[in-house]
């Protein structure tokens, strides 16, 4: 069966965000594990179980998503569970290498910095539980969250970097762009490249040149979506083979893109633009990466040898050492000799 390639392909995840990612049944577990089980809730939230039971969600029940993951890893002990489960989900999918996005927050039980520990806990401990997913974390400057909470992530990284070495990798710049200037992120941000972490930006989003040229003067190692980056902007990016990040799903749930053969993938497929296909939300859009690749694949009518190409590709885009690259290579290359699917 074609979906059993893209099932058994090894694969690499480079767009994922932490409190997208979390499942329904993780949402689940996450809830018992708060208030019990749902019949011993007084006035539970019936809109909760529908989200979760729902065949199709309208994109505003998929973003109410995210306020349920919010409220239910409010905790040290419900962070460490939803990252471990996000991690599994992710190494039984068989992504071999992930890239996990996650703004620091505190709560009334938790500091940013216990935030921030606590993942990287799990991430250093699953790697000896799941030695066949290498995990990497992207802390997160949310925009709407204001320069002086920038200031703080990036502060925080580089601080836990030398406690949790060789797990952060870069930076990641999301959140609403609306009402912010992406200037104004650009002094904190270049303090985190100074440091040596890589920049993931979510970048031309929205229609706006002259962002984009901003943040590609601060140096963009891999473009976030990069819906309406055309002109001048995708002709540099060219000429500095800077991949995109390419969420099918993602964008076409949000409506940034009105079909799947619409995506500019098709458009940076043509033009041999370094691109990468990824999940973004898997959990709020109800996907996984094996079903992106085979929506990409009928999509623009890609063979398994293509659909395995993106993959080994993708290797060179991560943010890991080139020891471990080689390692990334190895097992794509023996699951390739191995694999009985013609190529």
């Amino acid at each position: 069966m074609p979906m059993e390639f893209y099932s058994q392909l090894p694969k690499i995840e480079l767009h994922a965000h932490l409190n997208g990612s979390l499942s329904n049944s993780t949402l689940a577990k996450l809830r018992e594990f708060k208030y019990g089980k749902a019949d011993a809730v007084v006035g539970c939230d019936d809109g909760f179980y529908k989200i979760l039971n729902g065949e199709t969600l309208s994109l505003e029940k998929c973003f109410k998503k995210f306020q349920y993951a919010h409220d239910l890893t409010d905790s040290c002990e419900s962070l460490e569970m939803a990252t471990r489960l996000v991690i599994k989900e992710f190494a039984d999918d068989n992504v071999i290498y992930l890239e996990i996005r996650t703004t620091p927050r505190s709560t009334c039980n938790m500091s940013k910095r216990e935030y921030l520990s606590t993942v990287l806990n799990v991430m250093r401990n699953m790697s000896v539980s799941h030695p066949t997913i290498m995990v990497k974390l992207l802390p997160s400057i949310d925009r709407s969250k204001g320069v002086v909470e920038a200031e703080e992530n990036v502060a925080l990284s580089i601080e836990l970097d030398s406690v949790y070495p060789n797990i952060i990798a870069g930076l990641d710049l999301s959140g609403n762009p609306f009402g912010t200037k992406f200037s104004d992120f650009a002094p904190a941000l270049q303090k985190a490249r100074t440091h040596g972490f890589k920049l993931a930006l979510h970048c031309g989003e929205f229609e706006d040149e002259q962002e984009v040229r901003e943040m590609f003067v601060i140096g963009v190692d891999r473009i976030g979506h990069g819906t309406f980056i055309s002109g001048e902007n995708l002709e540099f990016a060219a000429k500095h083979a800077i991949p995109f990040e390419c969420c099918l799903t993602s964008n076409v749930k949000c409506k940034t893109v009105p079909s799947y053969k619409e995506h500019h993938f098709g458009k940076l497929l043509k033009r041999n633009q370094p691109v990468c296909v990824c999940t973004d939300d898997f959990g709020v859009f109800e996907t996984s990466l094996s079903r992106e690749l085979e929506i990409c694949a009928k999509t623009f009518n890609l063979s398994n040898e293509q659909v395995y190409n993106l993959q080994l590709k993708s290797v060179d885009f991560t943010f890991s050492r080139e020891e471990e690259k080689i390692q990334l290579r190895r097992t794509l290359n023996q699951f390739k000799a191995h694999m009985i699917v013609d190529f």
